[in-house]
């Protein structure tokens, strides 16, 4: 193992190291992916590399190298003392065994773990998609919450990618509500992914935090990889078919409430608060607004009318409300649409512009005695 030593910005390199933790594995099982791989170039370039065999990341700073080499330290150890020392140059240096850290008054040492027992890492391959980092972190904020936690049906957990030249369509599913949001991008060809809703929102929380950027995707049979700036994110994807949504997307809508976002979320989670799975929220929908009502035996009942704009027929449809609120949060705008057909079919729920659409799954009311 050849000696490193570098010489760096405290907030630069644990900013970095708390970056790359997402791929530091939770297993202590395998002593090397509990570690993060840190490579110093003559250039001035330091890499630092996580995997948990599933998800990995890699991300390069600049700092002055000293001795260009590797090393593999545990990752966890190393980014909270990092994070812990005061605020001035960190010098790191290697040998063989161990890591010396020194900055200000402060000297410790790490013990290394075996550099040659980290995985060899795959280079990002296949079809390319280039998008704005805000706009592909706003899409899986509102997408993301669809996935399934259910590990019994792996296909659902993940976030279906479909990419074709006019850009990225991205879908997820649990089999109670669907979200599907268009995202503007350009495309070196045509490709179809599951992507694991872990990586995704690892990704969008990269793309948060540098929405002025732009971001690659790389799409090849087994994996995909995110370029954010000088970070790259990989995960392995899912096997499996994706449901065919499409089929579950009307295509025309008798009723129609257009209300206040805010107003619409706030009544539905007062009122969601005494509604359990077996006494959802149910919403009356008629000329005035609608109408929203929940009772429970044991806790008691409540009521809330909302004014809007509804279009359509009087009826009446009831919903799991934490569902709701998640896909009105998922909106954007200061207005909501939320078109239902009757009390049996799936509510569309739609904020600014159609680039997104949010399904909910309704709850079947029991018929009325008598």
């Amino acid at each position: 193992m050849a000696t490193l030593k570098f010489r760096c910005d405290r907030d630069a390199l644990s900013e970095a190291l708390q970056t790359v933790q997402r791929g530091v594995s939770s297993r202590p099982g395998i002593p090397a992916l509990t570690g993060v791989l840190i490579e110093a170039a003559d250039g001035g370039e330091l890499t630092l590399i996580t995997t948990d065999l599933e998800v990995s990341a890699r991300l390069t700073i600049s700092v002055q190298v000293t001795e260009a080499g590797i090393a593999l330290v545990p990752a966890r150890l190393l980014g909270d003392t990092v994070k812990s020392l005061s605020n001035a140059p960190v010098e790191f240096e290697t040998d063989q065994s161990q890591v010396t850290i020194r900055c200000a008054a402060y000297e410790g040492t790490l013990r290394l773990l075996p550099a040659e027992d980290f995985p060899g890492l795959q280079e990002p391959s296949g079809t390319t998609v280039t998008a704005e980092a805000g706009a592909f972190a706003e899409a899986i904020g509102q997408v993301g919450r669809g996935a399934s936690r259910d590990e019994a049906r792996p296909v659902l957990t993940g976030v279906l990618l479909e990419v074709s030249r006019e850009g990225v369509v991205m879908v997820a599913t649990d089999s109670y509500r669907l979200a599907v949001r268009d995202l503007v991008a350009s495309a070196s060809g045509e490709a179809k992914a599951i992507v694991p809703e872990r990586a995704m929102s690892e990704a969008g929380r990269a793309a948060a935090a540098d929405e002025k950027s732009t971001v690659e995707i790389f799409i090849d049979e087994r994996q995909v990889s995110f370029k954010i700036g000088t970070l790259m994110l990989t995960s392995r994807l899912i096997e499996g078919e994706f449901p065919n949504y499409r089929q579950l997307l009307p295509d025309r809508y008798e009723n129609r409430l257009v209300a206040s976002r805010s107003q619409l979320i706030d009544a539905v989670r007062r009122v969601g608060l005494l509604a359990r799975e077996s006494s959802p929220v149910k919403l009356e929908f008629n000329a005035l607004g609608v109408r929203l009502t929940s009772s429970s035996p044991d806790l008691g009942g409540a009521v809330e009318s909302v004014e809007a704009t509804f279009e359509g027929e009087d009826l009446t449809a009831a919903f799991n409300p934490a569902y709701l609120v998640d896909g009105l949060n998922a909106a954007v705008g200061e207005r909501v649409r939320l078109e239902v057909r009757d009390g049996l079919k799936p509510a569309v729920i739609r904020g600014d512009g159609e680039a997104f659409v949010y399904l909910a799954m309704p709850v079947r009311l029991p018929a009325p005695v008598g």
